[in-house]
């Protein structure tokens, strides 16, 4: 009666020990190995300086690179600015030879007022208005309050 007894319980704690492993069963004898000894706590403790290293190095990249594109964006921004500068010189270039020019042709700086119109002066008749030519300075007839004036305008043909 004792083999029968030993053989059912060996039996017994051997299905037991089967069923354990079955990993759809709630049921294990150890969990992890990590819950021996301490070891879980050693394993989660290096796992969160692990951790937290790469989140450390992560984020020093990613401030790097966020300033290396606020360095780019800085310098695309200059350069514009560079070249807005020079096209405003080149217009503003543009404008002072156009102004010289027209003024070394009618003698006269376009806006000037005169009372009297200088001799040797043609009229002239363009699109429904008329101006004086007097020896390239075209000027046309203005009031000035009640007194008749004469201003010096670029050339109208």
């Amino acid at each position: 009666m004792k083999t029968i007894l030993k053989f059912s319980a060996t039996f017994l704690v051997l299905v037991l020990m089967l069923m354990a492993d079955i990993p759809l069963l709630p049921v294990e004898l150890v969990p992890e190995a990590q819950a021996i000894f301490g070891v879980r706590r050693r394993v989660a403790r290096r796992t969160a300086v692990v951790a937290y290293s790469a989140g450390a190095a992560s984020a020093s990249a990613t401030a790097a690179a966020s300033k290396q594109q606020q360095n780019a964006t800085a310098q695309e921004q200059t350069a514009v600015a560079q070249q807005q500068a020079a096209t405003a010189q080149q217009q503003a270039a543009v404008a002072q030879q156009q102004a010289a020019g027209s003024q070394a042709a009618s003698g006269v700086p376009i806006g000037t007022v005169v009372e009297a119109l200088p001799g040797g002066c043609k009229a002239v008749t363009v699109s429904n208005s008329q101006y004086h030519d007097c020896g390239g300075s075209f000027y046309k007839a203005a009031f000035q309050g009640n007194k008749l004036i004469y201003v010096v305008v670029g050339n109208p043909l």
